[in-house]
């Protein structure tokens, strides 16, 4: 079907309105040549003298040549067009009865014409019909050859505006050629459409998909519109597109597998960071068409959408269609991030062991479902099959937090040595890692060893309250001493395989493990582990943490909300984990996690200042003076020197023998009240003899 562009579309292109008539085929009315008789009853009628036939005038000569060409060519449609228009300029012209009959002798240089015009050589055709008038002077090309040859151009010149961007000529060309606006020339319409939006005329650009969807039929050019639509507008301004949606017999709408694409997006944006909420109806549109005919991917998104609504027994029954219909890495990272939240960390190592391997977000998750799993409370017992496979992951990918929870677990079987082991390993694989230096210290005073107690102490104790407080109860932390079978439930680092499972694991009430990051559930108080939660969920649970002061479970939240897509999420979380190694006493760590994303100026000064003083006050403290000044220096930049920072100046200055300088320090600090500085002050003097 062949539509013009309605009155209110062309209103909306620009400077003029156009009255544009739909053409729809014109009928020529029948010619009134014989009168309509009435028929009367009455006498026998009188015969009338017949005049005599006069002959009939040879009209003009008709050219035909555009007809016979449209026949030859199977253009019916141009064919019966140029038969009307013949009829209206010769009202006695009638048609051949065989358009291809070979009775005729065409007008070459019009079938040169047409043949020119079809081959896309609009110049051409032109030039032809230049140089025919030029030989004939009356010659004048068929008002359809004319029609065609300049909607053809206006119609090269409207693409050629689209192609380079120039929007307003497209506008233009289209208001002055409204016949380029029709179904059977849909890519105009298209172009329009998009210098609408180009021009921030959405409005119009609305109109002109709307026009397309009301009046062309093509199942597939209704879909191309309503899908391009979808790429300049959201689901609020599509709304009037998609309430002129047809359906099939089965009430199925044409426009089906575009909405459940749309539910789809809505749900994945809902999922980041500031996502806006995901409407009610897209929902149960996208839970229906997983429920009808579903894809792994589909299941998945759908499962992280109820785990990250608390909903996680719902994802899990999602994830575990999606292993069984795609037994790959992503279903079963999902699914164990599921039984995770579940504290289902028995099945969650399960799930994961056979796809540890496959990459290093993997190799992670699982060595999180490990540690969860050796921090359950009441102590499992696990087959050797099971420990035999954790401790060679623990191996071989040297997880420090993994082998100390592995420590932890042997401590709760009463195997001191083998805890002992794994504690010094973690402590190996991570010298910085607070939870092994706390297992170490009590494994160690369990086992009788003061030496490594107060080794770990002098060491630690600046740096963790509780190893501080040994053997004193800090938060709970000290774990209980109860008696335990003595059975080898445990293998040592260097072995394989363990040597036996105990018939029963005792109760114990080692918080050792409570610091460790094992958990399971919303709350911060025991919180799951990271690498089950999304990087937004994540991001939450770390800085709870560090409202409790749990700072290496918040740096291992922190990591987790690194991984977001989202900008802003990780430089919230770069920002957190930052902090959080510097409350552990850990400044190098913490420079590295500071340039792990993008940082406000402010912050990143912040942190910068807050590092420089931790390693200034770390350099002292190990006896390296020239690091400390340097540090210092680099602080000076970004603040000026606090009176306890200037103090440790000029006790650096004083152990580098720089008397002098550090005199001029603690005497200027001394007069300000600040007492550490006096006794420095008089050794100082006391060095220069200067009494």
């Amino acid at each position: 079907m062949r539509f013009t562009i309605p009155l209110v579309i062309i209103g909306l292109i620009g400077g003029v309105s156009y009255a544009v008539v739909a053409e729809q085929g014109k009928q020529r009315l029948p010619h009134a040549d014989t009168p309509v008789q009435t028929v009367v009853a009455q006498a026998e009628p009188v015969p009338m003298p017949q005049p005599s036939a006069a002959p009939v005038p040879q009209g003009p000569k008709v050219d035909e040549t555009a007809l016979r060409y449209f026949a030859q060519q199977g253009d019916t449609e141009r064919m019966n067009r140029e038969i009307e228009r013949l009829r209206a300029l010769y009202p006695n012209w009638e048609p051949p009865a065989d358009p291809l009959a070979q009775d005729f002798s065409p007008d070459r240089d019009i079938l040169r014409m047409w043949e020119l015009f079809n081959a896309g050589d609009y110049a051409g055709t032109r030039a032809a019909i230049v140089a025919r008038q030029a030989t004939d002077p009356s010659f004048e090309p068929t008002p359809d050859l004319l029609k065609e040859l300049n909607l053809a151009e206006a119609q090269v010149k409207l693409r050629n505006a689209s192609d380079v961007g120039e929007h307003q000529i497209v506008i233009t060309v289209a208001a002055n050629t409204p016949e380029l606006l029709t179904c059977e020339r849909i890519d105009n319409l298209w172009r329009l459409a998009d210098a609408f939006v180009a021009t921030d005329a959405d409005d119009r650009a609305i109109d002109a998909y709307k026009y397309i969807l009301t009046n062309c039929t093509s199942a597939e050019e209704r879909l191309s519109t309503i899908q391009k639509a979808k790429a300049h507008f959201d689901i609020a301004q599509l709304s009037p597109l998609f309430e002129l949606e047809k359906k099939d017999a089965n009430g199925v709408g044409e426009f089906e597998p575009l909405r459940l694409d749309l539910a789809r997006a809505a749900i994945a944006s809902s999922l980041e960071v500031g996502g806006v909420p995901v409407s009610p109806a897209d929902v149960a549109f996208f839970e229906r068409s997983i429920n009808e005919q579903s894809s792994a991917e589909d299941l998945r998104l759908f499962g992280f959408y109820k785990l990250e609504r608390a909903r996680p027994n719902e994802a899990r029954r999602l994830f575990e269609q999606a292993l069984e219909k795609d037994p790959s890495e992503a279903s079963a990272q999902a699914l164990a991030a599921a039984l995770l939240q579940l504290r289902d960390y028995r099945v969650a190592e399960e799930i994961l062991a056979p796809y540890s391997d496959l990459s290093d977000e993997m190799s992670a998750m699982y060595l999180d479902a490990v540690a969860a799993v050796l921090s359950l409370e009441p102590r499992v017992s696990l087959d050797s099959d099971a420990l035999g496979r954790m401790v060679d992951a623990i191996s071989s990918t040297r997880n420090a937090n993994a082998a100390q929870e592995m420590g932890w677990y042997a401590y709760g079987f009463d195997q001191v040595t083998t805890a002992i082991e794994w504690f010094t390993l973690s402590l190996r694989w991570q010298p910085d890692l607070e939870k092994a230096a706390y297992g170490l210290l009590v494994a160690s005073n369990a086992a009788g060893d003061l030496n490594t107690v107060q080794a770990i102490k002098a060491q630690w104790g600046n740096r963790s309250e509780r190893i501080a407080a040994f053997p004193r109860v800090v938060d709970g932390s000290r774990p209980d001493t109860q008696t335990a079978p003595v059975q080898d439930v445990v293998a040592k680092p260097v072995a394989a395989r363990p040597a036996a499972t105990p018939s029963s694991a005792p109760r114990t009430a080692a918080s050792g493990t409570s610091g460790s990051g094992g958990g399971g559930s919303r709350s911060c108080q025991n919180p799951v582990p990271a690498a089950s939660l999304s990087p937004g969920a994540a991001l939450s649970q770390a800085w709870c943490l560090m409202g409790l002061n749990r700072p290496a479970q918040a740096a291992e939240a922190f990591a987790r909300a690194l991984q977001s897509s989202a900008a802003a999420t990780r430089s919230d979380a770069a920002y957190g984990q930052s902090l959080a190694y510097m409350r552990m006493g850990l400044p190098d760590n913490a420079a590295v996690a500071a340039a792990s994303a993008p940082l406000p100026s402010a912050r990143a000064v912040e942190l910068e200042i807050g590092i420089m003083t931790q390693k200034a006050q770390t350099a002292y403290a190990a006896g390296d003076y020239v690091k400390a000044i340097e540090y210092l220096n680099l602080r000076g930049q970004y603040a000026p020197e606090r009176n306890d920072l200037l103090t440790l100046r000029a006790w650096s200055y004083y152990h580098m023998k720089l008397y002098r300088e550090a005199r001029r320090i603690f005497k200027a600090v001394a007069a300000t009240g600040f007492g550490d500085a006096s006794e420095g002050l008089r050794l100082s003097e006391q060095a220069l003899m200067i009494y």
